[in-house]
């Protein structure tokens, strides 16, 4: 059977915030005719940051997230601003702000889809290398973060034993990982 893409019938929007917009979407099936409802969520794109300083750590961060409702250890990341029409700007500016580290060098590993069955945004991942601490965090007022640093050696184990269990910072990993071999 060849997959087909589904007619789009309209959609209606249900609320909209600051950083998201949630809609119910009506779609026609191509295989049945049959008229469906999704619910999508339209967010600016992401991005996350896998950095590596000169002497071979990886920074992480440690922060409270409300979904899980327990403190994440992830790398730094977040929305792309509206004014920011280069991924790798963006990027470089939640490093900065999240950790203040500043790369040497950074470059995009990988673009992906966080959840394509119901969100329309990508999330852009990039490896941030010779990070230097220049500086101290820029937080938003609804962030609370902790930069640590790990030897990057240590990093398979901290996702091995469920330490860093955030979907796209382990896409972002595995993005890294793939480059690598």
């Amino acid at each position: 059977m060849t997959i087909r893409r589904w007619d789009e019938l309209g959609d209606e929007t249900l609320v909209q915030y600051k950083v998201f917009h949630v809609r119910k979407s009506r779609r026609r099936s191509p295989r049945t005719g049959t008229e469906i409802g999704f619910f999508l969520m339209d967010t600016p794109d992401w991005v996350n940051v896998l950095p590596i300083t000169e002497d071979g750590h990886v920074v992480l961060v440690r922060q409270y997230r409300h979904g899980s409702r327990r403190v994440s250890l992830e790398i730094p990341g977040g929305l792309i601003d509206a004014h920011e029409t280069d991924p790798a700007v963006a990027a470089a500016r939640e490093l900065r702000e999240e950790t203040g580290f500043e790369a040497r060098t950074i470059e995009c590993i990988g673009v992906m889809n966080p959840n394509p069955a119901m969100m329309t945004n990508r999330c852009h991942a990039f490896l941030a290398t010779g990070c230097r601490r220049i500086g101290d965090l820029q937080m938003d007022p609804g962030e609370d973060i902790e930069v640590v640093t790990f030897p990057l050696a240590e990093l398979d184990g901290l996702v091995a034993r469920g330490e860093i269990d955030h979907a796209i910072v382990l896409a972002t990993i595995a993005f890294w990982r793939a480059r690598r071999t």
